[in-house]
């Protein structure tokens, strides 16, 4: 049964307008207060995924996100920056020089917002933004390069929908490890024991200092020089035979099937 998404409106004006107080704390580079509509729909779209994993695949803003061009997308998510950051006083500037076609840079000047803000969010909403802008900030080149490893995105190709429930999987069965190894109780260490390899310890150094105050002589080997004689000729000859013939210079174009979207090396965790 197909996944049927409802925006709520509210919640992504919300999480926009977070992102934008977040960056008004200005960590790092002072142009880090100002952020670009990639950054905020990355942004909006790492809360999702943060929600997603706690909350059985829904994601908290009900977007449809898609795979398209520079990662997940949302034209509804787009439309929403302007509106949600002038209805909090946010500024917007325009530049020119961006290889990501994405021109305007949104900030607000108000220090004091986040905490006005955070509280009306979910904790993996809010916790997530907060962790990811300290890591990547603006760094264009390094958020796109996140969100594509993410696993809505690693299963599917460009322009279908990302679902969220294989990154709830995962996050249930990271939970299932962990309680695995919650479960495991080392032995104790008894007194004696810990004597006893302490004093392995201490004996072991002082074999080792014993032994570095030992002089030793070292005797220096003289290398043969090689001759190049017949039989090292012959020799080269035939290893040049082995090697096969001589790979020409080449140009052509390569065409990779669209299979590839779905390949298991693109799915399969920790594949870069």
């Amino acid at each position: 049964m197909p996944v049927i998404y409802r925006m709520d409106q509210a919640k992504v004006d919300k999480i926009i307008q977070y992102i934008l107080a977040v960056a008004a704390q200005g960590w790092g580079d002072y142009n880090s207060r100002e952020v670009g509509p990639i950054h905020i729909i990355k942004y909006v779209y790492l809360a999702d995924l943060a929600y997603a994993r706690q909350n059985n695949g829904e994601t908290y803003t009900g977007v449809n996100w898609r795979f398209h061009h520079y990662g997940p997308w949302s034209l509804e998510v787009f439309q929403r920056i302007e509106p949600a950051g002038l209805a909090i006083g946010a500024s917007k500037r325009t530049i020119t020089d961006t290889p990501y076609d994405d021109f305007d840079r949104w900030s607000v000047n108000d220090e004091f917002l986040q905490e006005k803000i955070y509280s009306n969010l979910p904790f993996p909403v809010y916790i997530s933004i907060n962790n990811y802008f300290k890591k990547f900030q603006t760094d264009t080149y390094d958020l796109l390069d996140y969100v594509y490893s993410t696993p809505p995105m690693r299963i599917a190709a460009p322009e279908e929908e990302l679902s969220f429930m294989e990154a709830y999987k995962r996050h249930e069965e990271e939970k299932a490890d962990k309680e695995i190894l919650g479960q495991y109780k080392p032995e104790k260490v008894t007194v004696r024991a810990k004597k006893l390899r302490k004093k392995s310890l201490l004996d072991l150094k002082e074999k080792i200092q014993k032994k570095r105050g030992e002089k030793k002589t070292t005797a220096l080997v003289t290398p043969t020089a090689p001759r190049y004689d017949e039989v090292f000729f012959k020799g080269q000859e035939w290893l040049d035979k082995m090697a096969g013939d001589r790979i020409e210079n080449s140009e052509g174009e390569i065409t990779v099937s669209d299979t590839v979207w779905k390949s298991p090396g693109r799915s399969e965790p920790n594949v870069q």
